[in-house]
């Protein structure tokens, strides 16, 4: 699996304070939104960053943010009561945007409050004095505002307005494409990974490595739904004489995979599709699992995700969603910045614990969380992971018919 920075840099953290400060309004019904040339002339609904929940969120933090980039003005006695004032707010701010997750999906409450738990440890760490741990912990906040950015296919945010000549010039490559996808302008990022990867003096194995090919890919299909504009920078990629053996065979099958992704049509039943992406049917099989098969999981991530956001079908249906979700993210779709294939396979359990999806997810939640912790019996497990196993298993015993097998489905009413 590519590795990558999960933090945001100072300099990309100042650089979001100014853009995010300049935001406007948003209307207060999402039907005045007016149609854009890149909408198709349709009226496009306002996204998560334009309710008031998230525009107080992210007011609370802009004085916050510059003093967490800087340790000497974080752990200040002149600055204690400020601080810890604004803490109280945010927190107070995370409760209203938790209050407003209530309406949405699994997974996007699983993020708010993943965004609680990290205010909370914040204020408590510096509550104790453990300024720099919580210094830490208040950007890592940031982050998981990222993660909700490329959950669900969209467009670019053009509503901010233009950014002066050469206000990016001091980031790195890495932190401009950091910075475009927190503030939702992805053609932005998508433009800054086509130049990483064009660029001769960025080795075709590091930009592997750091990642730029599988966030590419992940804005590209998951957010944009872009296929071509992927293939065709795959195809002026592959060309370089740089190019290692191991990566020129996995952009040939992506090829591929991508071809056949363009020549999908909206399927009848997204989660049937999902699910014969997901096991590589009814399109070109990889030679090989595992990385061979980061297009299929990204496409079939896309429909399970906004198949989940819908919202309407059954807890048996949902499980299997958030299942399967759970299955890609761990092979092959590290998520931008989060990773979530525990609290996906999570939510598969609670949503319909005495489902066979239920019972697969648990198995396949247990050698991710042992072996993450490097511990094939158990030993090296947290008490709280270790706990939440259990409590898990649990539910799932509770859930299921007497006599029954594992994922033989819960007692008939």
């Amino acid at each position: 699996m590519p590795q990558r920075s999960k933090w945001l840099s100072a300099a990309a953290i100042g650089f979001l304070l100014a853009w995010f400060a300049k935001v406007p309004s948003a209307p207060a019904d999402p039907a005045q939104v007016a149609p854009s040339k890149e909408s198709g002339g349709e009226v496009v609904a306002e996204d998560d960053d334009a309710n008031p929940e998230m525009q107080g969120l992210f007011a609370t933090a802009i004085p916050l943010l510059p003093l967490a980039m800087d340790q000497e003005a974080w752990s200040s006695p002149e600055q204690r009561i400020a601080i810890g004032s604004g803490l109280d707010q945010l927190a107070q701010a995370s409760a209203a945007l938790g209050q407003h997750a209530v309406t949405r999906d699994l997974g996007f409450r699983n993020l708010s409050d993943s965004l609680a738990e990290d205010i909370e440890r914040t204020r408590n760490h510096y509550a104790e004095g453990a300024f720099e741990e919580s210094r830490a912990s208040m950007v890592e906040i940031a982050n998981t505002c990222a993660a909700c950015h490329s959950r669900l296919s969209g467009r670019s945010d053009t509503r901010r307005p233009p950014l002066p000549d050469g206000l990016l010039e001091g980031l790195s490559l890495h932190e401009q494409s950091q910075v475009w996808v927190a503030t939702r302008r992805f053609d932005k990022a998508m433009a800054v990974w086509e130049a990483a990867l064009a660029d001769e003096m960025q080795a075709p194995g590091q930009l592997d490595i750091e990642g730029y090919l599988l966030d590419y890919m992940t804005i590209g299909l998951r957010v944009l739904q872009e296929p071509a504009r992927v293939r065709s920078t795959f195809a002026g990629f592959s060309q370089r004489p740089d190019m290692p053996i191991y990566l020129q065979r996995h952009l040939a099958r992506w090829a591929i995979a991508l071809d056949a992704i363009e020549a999908e049509q909206p399927p009848a039943d997204p989660l049937v599709r999902a699910r014969e992406l997901a096991g590589a049917r009814g399109v070109p099989q990889p030679d090989l699992l595992g990385r061979e098969q980061t297009v299929y999981d990204l496409a079939a991530s896309s429909l399970l995700l906004g198949f989940i956001d819908d919202n309407r079908a059954s807890p048996e249906e949902l499980s299997e969603a958030y299942y399967l979700l759970g299955v890609v993210e761990a092979r092959s779709v590290d998520s931008y910045w989060l990773p979530q294939a525990e609290s996906h396979l999570e939510a598969a359990i609670r949503l319909a614990p005495g489902s066979a999806s239920a019972a697969s997810a648990y198995a396949l939640l247990e050698e991710y969380v042992v072996v993450g912790f490097g511990g094939a019996d158990g030993d090296a497990l947290p008490d709280a992971a270790f706990g939440k196993l259990q409590e898990l298993e649990v539910l799932i015993e509770k859930s299921r018919a007497p006599g029954s097998p594992p994922g033989a489905g819960p007692p008939a009413d």
